[in-house]
C-alpha cells in the first residue's frame, strides 16, 4: 500500500472527526424530523491495561467466538489505521449482514474505533468503540445508532432489534474481560454465553 506524506496520526484523527461529524449531523437532523434513530450504549471496566483491552476489542475476526448469534466476520481491506469489514450474524433465525468502515486511532492514554455501515442489511448503522484508562485498569465503551428502515415497523423492531444488540455486547464485553483478566492473572479462561 502506498503511503502518503505526512503525519499518520493527524490523518487518523481528521478521518475519525470526520465520521463522527457527520454521525452527529445524522443525528441532529433526524431528531428535528421527529426520528431519532436508537442508539445503544454498553461499558465494562477491566483489570487489565487499556492497550491490551484495545487489541481485544479491535480484534473482530474473533468476535464470533464471544457472540453465538455473529457467525462471521472477515477483514476485507486493511490498511494502517483501517479496516473494511464484513459481518454476517443471525438474530432470532433471521440473517443479517453488512460492511462497514472502521477508523482507529489510538492516543496516550486510550484508543478509539469508528465505525460506519458502507453497505447491508440497515438502512443506517454506525458508532464507536472507546478505551481508556481508569485508575489502575480501564474501560471499554460500545455506542451505536442505527436504523432498521422500514418506517411502519420501526416503532416495533427499533426496541427488540436494540434490545438484542445491547445484550450482545454486553455479552462480548464481560467475555473480554475474561480473557483480558485471565491473562493477567494467569489463571483458565471460560467464556459465559451470549444471552442471545
Amino acid at each position: 500500500m502506498k503511503r502518503r506524506g505526512g503525519n499518520p496520526i493527524g490523518r487518523s484523527l481528521a478521518r475519525t472527526r470526520k465520521v463522527e461529524a457527520n454521525q452527529e449531523r445524522r443525528l441532529e437532523t433526524r431528531g428535528r424530523r421527529g426520528m431519532e434513530m436508537p442508539v445503544v450504549q454498553v461499558r465494562e471496566s477491566f483489570a487489565g491495561p487499556w492497550h491490551e483491552v484495545f487489541d481485544w476489542v479491535a480484534n473482530f475476526e474473533r468476535y464470533p467466538e464471544f457472540v453465538p448469534d455473529l457467525t462471521k466476520v472477515v477483514v476485507l481491506e486493511r490498511g494502517e489505521d483501517w479496516t473494511i469489514s464484513r459481518w454476517e450474524a443471525k438474530i432470532g433465525g433471521t440473517p443479517l449482514g453488512w460492511t462497514e468502515r472502521d477508523v482507529w486511532v489510538r492516543e496516550k492514554e486510550g484508543g478509539r474505533i469508528v465505525f460506519e455501515q458502507l453497505e447491508g442489511d440497515l438502512k443506517r448503522f454506525s458508532g464507536h468503540w472507546k478505551v481508556a484508562c481508569e485508575g489502575l485498569g480501564s474501560t471499554a465503551e460500545f455506542r451505536c445508532e442505527f436504523e432498521i428502515g422500514l418506517p411502519g415497523l420501526a416503532i416495533m423492531l427499533h426496541p427488540v432489534a436494540g434490545l438484542k444488540l445491547r445484550q450482545s455486547m454486553a455479552g462480548l464485553l464481560r467475555n473480554l474481560k475474561i480473557r483480558v483478566e485471565a491473562a493477567e492473572d494467569g489463571t483458565s479462561i471460560r467464556f459465559l454465553d451470549s444471552p442471545l
